[in-house]
């Protein structure tokens, strides 16, 4: 009887390893096929991304070499009201090849129909002179770099993303922070306020580097105002910063908020502040 119920148990406990077994040999067969799954997805992730960027950079070099050619027939005793019109075909390259990113970037969007414009008054006009093709190439050029940025921005952003914190301090005390807020790669500080509140830009063809200034964060509008008789103006206005890690302090942003390019870790802020200009005259 003893050993009757000996072999039970043995053949039981042989039933229940065999189960086991066969559990974990399932199990970890799925874990492996998963994985190979996940590694075949990431791996063509990576071939996507690497052909987006060869061909994103042979669109930038193609673009450089039509700026170069240009750009080399630009001196002073050049004939720059005949150089306009393949400035013109050098506009047109440049809106064909960056279309998608300028429809869907307000920014550059806008400083390329300004640049366009500009291009138009000055051609139209005619007797172009050496200064005025020079800053329509300067403007072009800055254009040109931006789109290429943006452009590889979006390109690595398909296999990359960017987590960042930034805050906005309305001046009364009041900061908001938007912590682990996870961005793509190549995005500009412009982008990633417009993500986290509602924003009033600025636009100033002027202003460079970036041409945009925000003038309101939810409905936090900055107001100047003169002072004649006193000889000097003041005003509220919303001015951004970025954290020095290596310096352990703020510092202020030195260029428009749409050229600035965020960084893994980065921390940012908004503060709307007091500023005052003495007039020269005074």
């Amino acid at each position: 009887m003893v050993e009757k119920r000996t072999l039970v148990f043995l053949t039981l406990a042989m039933l229940v390893w065999a189960v086991s077994i066969s559990s974990l040999a399932g199990y970890f067969y799925l874990q492996n096929a998963t994985h190979i799954q996940q590694i075949g997805e990431n791996q063509r992730s990576l071939n996507k991304t690497a052909s987006n960027y060869d061909e994103s950079m042979s669109k930038y070099n193609t673009l450089l070499s039509e700026y170069s050619m240009l750009y080399y027939s630009y001196s002073p005793d050049a004939n720059f009201t005949l150089l306009m019109e393949p400035f013109g075909r050098l506009m047109n390259s440049l809106k064909s090849n960056y279309s998608s990113l300028l429809m869907n970037q307000e920014d550059l969007n806008e400083t390329y129909y300004t640049l366009e414009e500009n291009y138009q008054l000055i051609y139209q006009e005619g007797n172009v002179t050496e200064k005025d093709f020079g800053r329509l190439l300067d403007e072009y050029y800055d254009l040109f770099n931006l789109l290429a940025i943006r452009e590889l921005g979006i390109v690595v952003s398909e296999t990359v993303t960017l987590t960042v914190n930034i805050s906005v301090y309305y001046g009364n005390e009041t900061v908001e922070w938007y912590n682990e807020t996870v961005v793509p790669a190549g995005s500009s500080l412009f982008q990633l306020t417009k993500e986290i509140a509602i924003v009033d830009p600025k636009y100033d063809q002027w202003a460079k580097p970036g041409h945009i200034f925000i003038e309101a964060i939810n409905d936090k509008e900055g107001y100047s105002s003169d002072h004649i008789d006193e000889g000097y103006s003041d005003g509220y206005s919303w001015m951004w910063y970025y954290w020095d890690s290596d310096q352990q302090k703020w510092v202020s942003g030195p260029v428009g908020c749409d050229a600035w390019m965020l960084k893994d870790g980065g921390i940012y802020k908004w503060s709307f502040e007091y500023w005052r200009f003495d007039w020269p005259w005074s």
